[in-house]
């Protein structure tokens, strides 16, 4: 085992963060898995820790990175040196932990799916999110329960990719509500939306969020979190789509809207905002009153469709003549 100086390691907490697109100049969502922050109240200090000013915990690198990469202890310790030990590249070991630690779910996924289907429990708590049927089968959404060691976790399954799910909790009052696999990076969840030949593009907060639209027949991607602003921007090549931010009411889902407004103004992209018909976020909205739900996004979508018809036969028009 490599041996690397302690010194300065756990002064690295601010660049591990902005690395993962979490800006520590403001507050931020809190990092424990426990605390569903929807008011964004952790705050990083310069004395390399951070704060939750909601539920009290504080971190510093080493818990930091467990967190964020889903290690116990003695692992996330190991992961610090290995990343901020002196003279160790960062970025090249990321690259290579990464080849090394990914792992293949999509046989698991057909396993999952299978469960789905035979599991009552677990589809009509999909369905009382007013996902539809066909979303549910076209997205290959599963189940599984999940046994860890204090307790068993039953779970809906969300593949993001084949690398990595996002898992939610069926029953409400259990103590963890959502899972995602050791090594699993927070990824954007269903980015065909982005390479389609769709007009438009609908940007959510998160996965149910996203199937929301997608159940009502609208194209849409889900950052996954609020903090994953700089992944879209980095997946977004197109000047031809226009951007509806749909993302949460909240002080999180605001910031994240603020942010890409910034980049859509900088860059010349059209875009415009859709509020959820006043709920938290889309799937609240598409729960409590689908048909109005699909009528305010409709009011929004239909007549870009209409534009880009128009257009296209200008163009053919043009070419004939």
């Amino acid at each position: 085992m490599e041996n690397y100086e302690f010194e300065g390691v756990m002064d690295n907490l601010k660049s591990y963060l902005e690395s993962h697109n979490i800006n520590t100049s403001r507050l931020f969502h809190c990092l424990n898995p426990n605390h569903r922050d929807s008011n964004a109240s952790m705050k990083y200090f310069d004395d390399g820790r951070c704060y939750c000013f909601g539920c009290g915990v504080s971190y510093n690198l080493v818990d930091v990175i467990g967190i964020m990469e889903n290690l116990d202890n003695r692992s996330a310790f190991k992961k610090t040196m290995q990343y901020y030990g002196k003279n160790f590249d960062y970025n090249s070991t990321v690259r290579k932990d990464k080849e090394q630690t990914e792992k293949d779910y999509t046989k698991a996924y057909n396993v999952w799916s299978y469960n789905l289907r035979h599991n009552k429990e677990a589809m009509d708590y999909l369905l009382s999110r007013g996902l539809s049927k066909k979303i549910i089968k076209d997205y290959k959404l599963g189940f599984n329960s999940f046994d860890f060691k204090e307790f068993k976790f039953n779970a809906v399954v969300i593949p993001v990719s084949k690398n990595c799910f996002a898992a939610r909790n069926i029953h409400n009052d259990e103590k963890l509500r959502y899972y995602k696999p050791k090594g699993c990076q927070v990824e954007l969840f269903n980015t065909e939306a982005l390479t389609n030949d769709s007009k438009y593009c609908v940007i959510t907060e998160g996965e149910f969020d996203c199937l929301s639209f997608e159940t009502v027949g609208v194209n849409a991607i889900g950052l996954s979190s609020a903090n994953n602003v700089n992944k879209f921007i980095e997946r977004e090549k197109s000047l031809d789509k226009t951007f509806i931010l749909a993302l949460d009411n909240d002080e999180a889902g605001q910031i994240a809207a603020k942010a890409l407004i910034e980049y859509f103004d900088e860059n010349n992209i059209n875009y415009c905002t859709f509020d959820n018909c006043g709920y938290k976020d889309a799937n609240q909205a598409l729960v409590s009153d689908k048909e109005k739900f699909t009528e305010e996004i409709n009011k929004i979508v239909f007549p870009l469709i209409k534009e880009r018809e128009h257009r296209k036969t200008r163009q053919f028009d043009d070419e004939m003549e």
